[in-house]
Order: C-alpha cells, then structure tokens, then sequence
C-alpha cells in the first residue's frame, strides 16, 4: 500500500528512525519536537504542505499504518534470518549443500519431530488422521528429493558433457596453430624457388615476398599500397623474359646446325 501523509514523504532514513523510537515506547511529544526540527522535514513540509508542522493526529495515523507495515517487515526479516542461520547450522553438518537441500532437511525434521509426538494423542481417529497429514508430506517430500537427485544427475551430465567439448576444443585449436606453424615454415623456406619461378632477381623477391604475405595473412608491404591506388600492381612490366636470352638472333647461327652443314659439304657426291 503506497502513504502519501506527511510522515510517509520523509526520506527512509527518518522513517526507520521514527520506527525504532517508536518501538522504544519514546512519548509522541519527544517525538514531534525530534522530528518537525529535523531541516529534511522542514523542507519537505515548506514543499507540499505550506510549513504546517507534523502534529499528533499524523503521528497517530502513521502508528496505526506505517509503523505497523514497518513491523511486519521486520518479523519477516527476522524469520529469514532465523531460518538462514538454522539452514546453515544444516548444511555446515551435512557438508555443504544447496539451499533447496537445506530447506527440504528442515521439513523432514519437522516431520519426524511431529511424528514422534503423535504418540501422544490419545483419541486414534485424530492420531490416525494427523498420520495421514505426515505421511502425504513425506511422500511429496521424498517426491521433491527423487527430482532433485535427477537434476544433479543432469547437472553432472552435461558438466562432462561440456568438459568433452571444452576438451575437444582446445584440441583443435592446437592442432590448428601447430598447422599454421607448419604452413609457416614450408611457406619461408619455398620463398627462394617461388623467387626463381616469377623470374628471379627483384622482381621475383618482391612477388614471393607479397606471396608469402598474402598466404600467411601479414601485412602489406609499403609498395602495394601505391601500387593499387596507381592501377600498377600486377603488370609485370619489369620481369625478366626468360625466353629472351635462350632466343637465336638472325645474323646468328647455331652452332649445331653449322656442324652438320660442314659435315655434309665435306661428303663425297653419291
């Protein structure tokens, strides 16, 4: 339920602090004079409710509202906390469990403390009915603990379940970097060769090296920048022909072919 009285619009620090005076049995009119010279109330009451003070009427009101769900949210709190600690002193004695486990360990000792006091009822028909009562909760309770050891047993599934896959993982992935490295090595060392058949010397270097770059995923070098905003980067304007020097000029003659016209100008005629 949402108060807007005058009490109900003070920051929750003066609230909580008005609760507990209150809770002391500190009298209204201490009270009042504690609160309406508090500068935090004073500006609220100058805000929303033109300076009027804070009066007995409204103290009253909020003694019998905002007080009493102060309370109430107290004993809850205190609740959990009596039952967190009585879960702990559980789970310290059953070497660390969860806390639906500490939980489901607390209702079955309430149960077997019921049952040990059905012993003294002495009319049957209200002991055998109290025995029913137990028993469907120790069946729903026994229910709860059958589920709740299929989960864990699921739980502990897919853990291994993931560990297999974890473990397959970073198997590929060591056998994916020793590959690279292996790639790596025959990649540096096929460099020469890959020079000599682009043509050799510079220019040959300098194409097994982009070569080598592009397979490898290495930078670029600085060249192949200019060259592709230039258009010049892979006319092969500067490789060597290698067919060139193996060529015969025509004011020359191979030496085989003049052997062999010399052999036959010294035959005899037939």
């Amino acid at each position: 339920m949402t108060r807007n009285g005058k009490i109900a619009r003070l920051p929750k620090k003066i609230r909580d602090s008005l609760n507990i005076r209150l809770l002391d049995g500190e009298p209204g009119p201490q009270i009042l004079e504690w609160l309406n010279g508090k500068y935090e109330t004073q500006d609220m009451l100058d805000m929303l409710f033109d300076s009027r003070p804070i009066n007995e009427q409204n103290l009253s009101e909020w003694r019998q509202g905002g007080y009493q769900d102060w309370l109430r949210d107290q004993q809850t709190s205190e609740r959990v906390q009596r039952l967190a600690e009585r879960a702990q002193d559980i789970d310290e004695a059953s070497d660390g469990v969860g806390f639906a486990d500490r939980l489901s360990s607390l209702l079955a000792a309430e149960l077997a403390d019921v049952i040990e006091k059905l012993g003294e009822i002495a009319d049957p028909n209200e002991r055998w009915r109290r025995l029913q009562e137990v028993s469907r909760e120790l069946q729903r309770l026994r229910g709860q603990d059958h589920n709740a050891r299929k989960l864990q047993m699921q739980q502990a599934d897919w853990q291994r379940e993931r560990d297999r896959e974890k473990e397959k993982e970073e198997k590929r992935e060591e056998n994916k970097e020793k590959n690279e490295l292996i790639h790596l090595f025959w990649a540096s060392h096929r460099r020469p060769a890959t020079a000599q058949l682009l043509g050799g010397g510079e220019y040959g270097k300098k194409w097994a090296d982009w070569l080598f770059r592009v397979e490898n995923d290495f930078p670029m070098p600085d060249w192949w920048g200019k060259g592709r905003k230039a258009g010049t980067i892979f006319p092969a304007e500067n490789a060597p022909n290698q067919t060139e020097s193996n060529q015969i000029k025509p004011d020359q003659t191979d030496p085989e072919d003049a052997g062999r016209e010399a052999a036959l100008a010294a035959s005899p005629p037939a």
